[in-house]
């Protein structure tokens, strides 16, 4: 919770620090804010005008803060400019920003309250700690309202998503699908919604808190810094987030942590646990012994067993090592134990069917 509030009051702060240092405001209409409607504005706004919203830098972060009467507060700051931007506004209940999409990948996160949108005709609403990635075909609007918010938007481009791609090889299979859905068919995506597991991330924020400081100090390495700080961002996003889609990829999706499951049980046979498969893959105990039930017909523990089994089957045919031995390597410290688990999986002793 702690983590929650200085992620808000730093937002707030940063918003104050350019409110404040401004030395004038100018009166507009804001082309992407309802019609009829003037802001008091600092700076340049041309970048968020219009249907489709180019993106001529690395990255952008944009926050808003609405209160309890639908005052917006709203900042903007692109990676390689040195100043912010901000403009505040008294907004309705209820008004909907101008219907725009992206050239680029859009990632919004609820540090407080909650964002309510409008993806291709869909009203979806997000609750505080949960992410949203939106595609760059989907047209979109956001509703403004009267409940106290803040929420954080970070605009990447494609070019630093590109040079990031050298760094695929060291994601899992279903890490890899999520990558290549928002990286490769990012014109095919509408949008994905991540849930963190077990209440508000604080990493997650954490992280975001390191990439405001960077951005708005942009003290030299600023640039490289930012761009690995979004790549840890992706990291906690595809491992400790749940994930939703549509039927057709979340199917797609658990064949391939299967996948994943199976070979990491494949590679520690010997000592994994079930504990060590909820930390390396952010599931619950529940939730993999349903996966692998589905997939084999059998629950984790014999699962387990089998693949235990096998790999003793094999070494007794194909190395010299005592049976004691083979099975303290298959992962049996009873002896006793693993002479009783063989003959029901073989219908002979270790001996014995070395010896066949």
């Amino acid at each position: 919770m702690e983590a929650k509030e200085n992620l808000r009051e730093q937002v707030l702060a940063w918003m104050d620090s350019v409110e404040g240092a401004a030395p004038c405001f100018s009166v507009m209409h804001m082309k992407n804010m309802p019609t009829g409607t003037t802001a008091e504005v600092t700076g340049d706004w041309k970048h968020h005008n219009g249907m489709v919203r180019e993106q001529d830098d690395l990255m952008n972060m944009d926050a808003y803060c609405m209160d309890k009467n639908a005052y917006m507060r709203y900042i903007t700051k692109f990676l390689l400019e040195q100043e912010s931007n901000f403009f505040r506004q008294q907004c309705h209940n209820g008004d909907l920003t101008e219907a725009h999409r992206h050239e680029y990948v859009e990632l919004a996160y609820v540090v407080s309250g909650t964002l309510r949108q409008r993806i291709v005709g869909s009203d979806e609403v997000f609750q505080a700690g949960e992410v949203c990635v939106i595609g760059q075909n989907s047209v979109h609007q956001d509703y403004l309202t009267d409940e106290e918010s803040v929420v954080i938007f970070i605009g990447i481009s494609n070019d630093l998503f590109a040079s990031k791609n050298a760094l695929t090889d060291r994601y899992s299979r279903a890490q890899g699908f999520f990558r290549d859905l928002v990286v490769q068919r990012k014109k095919d995506l509408k949008f994905i919604r991540f849930s963190p597991r077990a209440g508000i991330n604080e990493e997650f924020e954490e992280v975001i808190r390191q990439i405001i400081i960077e951005n708005q100090g942009c003290r030299a390495g600023y640039v490289n810094i930012v761009a690995g700080l979004l790549e840890r961002l992706n990291d906690i996003l595809m491992s400790q987030f749940q994930i939703s889609l549509s039927k057709g990829e979340a199917s797609q999706v658990r064949k391939l942590l299967f996948d994943d499951v199976v070979d990491y049980i494949d590679q520690n046979y010997a000592t994994v646990t079930l504990d060590d498969l909820c930390e390396k893959f952010a599931y619950n105990a529940y939730y993999f012994n349903r996966l692998i039930k589905e997939n084999t017909g059998l629950t984790y523990s014999d699962y387990l067993k089998n693949i235990r089994m096998d790999k003793a089957a094999y070494l007794l045919k194909t190395s010299g090592d005592s049976v004691d031995r083979i099975a303290h390597r298959v992962g049996y410290t009873n002896q006793g134990f693993f002479y009783k688990k063989f003959r029901e999986r073989f219908g002979v002793l270790p001996a014995e069917y070395r010896s066949l």
